[in-house]
This record gives C-alpha cells, structure tokens and sequence, in this order.
C-alpha cells in the first residue's frame, strides 16, 4: 500500500507544508519518467519543477526554465501563443486541457509538442501542473499522410478532367468525320468533291488516332495530354485556318450560316505546335456554329507589328452571353445553359492550349448579337 509519501496532494485548499511536498512528489516523478517533460508552474507560469528530459528535448537547462519569469511564453511559437495561453485559462476552470502546439528548442528547431494541463489551489492561488511529449515525429507523419491523401485526391480529379477531356476532343474529331461519311452516304457529291471528303476523313482520323496515343502514352499523368511540350514547327496560320473552315463546312453548311476568312497579307509565318493550333482553332468555331442559328461566322487576322503578335478573331452572330457569366467561362465543366449539349470544356481546353504555347485569349460577348474570341500569338522577326 501507498503512504502518503507516494501520493499527490488532493486538491483543494492545502497548507505551505503539503504544498512543499506537493512540489517534491513532482519533482521525484520528474526525474523518473525520460519520454516527456514534467513540470509544475505558478499562476504566472513560472516553473518551480521541471524533469531533466526537458534539457534533452528542448536544449535549456532546468536551470533556466525556472529562473527566466517568462521562459515558457517568450519560446513558444508566436502563431500558437494565444492558443497555449488560452489552454491554460481554460484549464484554470476545473477542467482538465491538452493542446498541439510548436515550441522554439534552444538550437532554433520547431519542435512540436502534446502539452497537458491541470489546474491546482493552493493557498487561495491557481497553479498548474502537466506534462509536455515531443510529438514532432508524429505530425511529420500526419504531414506526410495529409500530402498523400491530398495526393491522391488530386490524382483522381486530374482523371476525370483526362476522361471529359479526351471525351470532348474525341466527340469533335468524330463528330467531322461522321458529318463527311453522311454526305458520301447521300450520294450526291462530284468525283472531285468525294475526293476531297477522303482527304478530310483521313486527316480527321490520323488526328484522333494521335490524339488517343497521346493520352495512352500519359495514362499515368494525370492531364499530361495538354501539358506535353509543344513540337514546334513555322506555320501559316491562314492556311491554318482555311483548313479548319473546310473540315467544319458540313457543319455551317448544314444551318445555312456564312463564313467570312479576312486576312492581313503582312502576317508572318509563326513557330508554333500546328497539331495545338489545330486544337484551339476547332474548339472555338465549333462552339461558334453550335451557338449561331443565322448569319455569318468571321475570321480575321491581323499582325501587331509592334507588339510582334498575330491575333486571329473568330465572330459570330449568335446568342451571346450575359456579362456575369464571361469570368467563369474558362472553367473547366462551366456552361450557361446546364440543358445545352457538352460537358462545357471547349473555352477550358482553348486558355489552357493557349498559355502553353505563350499566347492569350479573350472573350467579348453582348446578348443577342454575339461572341468574338480573340487568340493572340508571338513570333520572332527574322534577320
């Protein structure tokens, strides 16, 4: 059985000859446990004992634990101060308190501790006693779960954008190439035309096919396919264009729509990825035949000579749209009719496409006249 010499006091009211006892049954229990620090303070938090492990953990001596009046505040973190100080108020109201909370050690080290507090009277005054457990190598795993768990997260939502972005490319391509086999399949097309149907299938098709290499080869990468670097190679962007408007005729054909090709005879030939270029160009006239009942599609392109740009804008005369909607209609699976046809990636893929080959894209719209996308691009003047 244990005498009283092995006990704590009990709490409540006690004399100076219990509260010196009180004091060395802490300090004895102090120094016999070496996985975590033992202490008692006043209501100021001046320590009165403190176990030798604090020396090991943090690099004061118990020496200076107990002389600075204000050793405990001055080396706590400063964004966790208010916090511990307030864990110890809480704790002078009868209950029991514990808190996380970072501690400067004497070598300049962040150390992160598990601090318990009980509050105790003595002689009409609050004083605390507790323990403090070095807990940094904890939170470094919690730290290295949170990331993984984070990571992962992020892993799978970067594989759902790569399926909706594979979906919505690969629907566009079909989508040309289903349109050119309609009109073989009506038979009224010249010999001359049915070969240039061919040209437009084959090409449509050797584009999905790279597009689905693409995106095999960077199954692992979440949206790699629009991130890989960009193969560089002098284009023209007005036979670019050209070409762009006849793989989609059957589409502004089909609604009885105009296309208008205005080109600026000093544009130069640019460095650029033709298979991107590509990319852009087809995601935003399709949303401009998808979102124009009547009239005429215009594509004009200019060269800033010195801002060393070629700007290309593509305009229609379709709905348009509301003013608030413009900031958030580069978000991917953003749409303005949520009943419309798509999954709302085309504007999304178009600045992304963009910003990797060092160019820009801007929207203007007014309701019921219509939308200009306007695509800027660098080159470099030769000498």
């Amino acid at each position: 059985m244990q005498n009283e010499r092995d006990l704590p006091p009990s709490g409540g009211q006690t004399t100076r000859e219990e509260t010196d006892l009180s004091k060395q049954w802490y300090q004895d229990l102090a120094e016999g446990i070496d996985h975590e620090i033992i202490w008692q303070a006043d209501d100021r938090l001046h320590f009165s004992a403190v176990s030798r492990r604090a020396e090991q953990l943090l690099g004061y001596s118990v020496e200076q634990w107990r002389r600075e009046p204000d050793f405990w505040r001055s080396h706590l973190h400063p964004e966790d101060r208010d916090q511990v100080l307030s864990t110890f108020r809480n704790a002078s109201n009868g209950e029991d308190q514990t808190c996380n909370h970072r501690f400067i050690a004497a070598d300049g080290r962040v150390v992160w501790l598990l601090t318990g507090v009980h509050a105790i009277v003595a002689e009409g005054k609050t004083a605390y006693h507790g323990f403090s457990v070095d807990i940094t190598h904890l939170k470094a795993t919690e730290d290295t779960l949170k990331q993984k768990t984070k990571d992962a997260e992020e892993a799978n939502q970067n594989k759902s954008y790569l399926l909706s972005v594979a979906s919505h490319e690969m629907r566009n391509v079909l989508s040309a190439i289903v349109g050119y086999a309609d009109l073989l399949k009506n038979g009224r097309v010249s010999e001359e035309k049915r070969n240039d149907i061919y040209q437009h299938i084959y090409r449509n098709s050797t584009a999905l096919l790279e597009f689905v290499s693409s995106i095999l080869d960077a199954d692992k990468t979440g949206r790699e396919p629009l991130n890989l670097h960009a193969q560089l190679s002098e284009i023209s962007l007005p036979q670019m264009l050209r070409q762009v408007l006849e793989d989609l005729k059957f589409l502004w054909e089909e609604k009885g729509l105009k296309t208008e090709l205005i080109e600026d005879p000093t544009v130069p030939l640019i460095r650029s990825d033709s298979g991107k270029l590509f990319q852009i160009f087809t995601n935003v006239m399709m949303n401009a035949v998808k979102f124009t009942e009547r009239g005429t599609i215009t594509v004009r392109i200019r060269n800033h000579i010195e801002e060393r740009t070629v700007s290309v804008e593509i305009q229609d005369t379709g709905i348009g749209i509301a003013e608030q909607s413009l900031p958030r209609l580069f978000e991917p699976f953003y749409q303005t009719d949520p009943s419309s046809a798509g999954q709302g990636l085309g504007l999304s893929i178009v600045k992304e496409l963009a910003g990797l080959l060092k160019g820009t894209v801007d929207l203007k719209s007014r309701p019921g006249i219509g939308s200009t996308v306007t695509l800027c691009f660098p080159y470099e003047v030769k000498r």
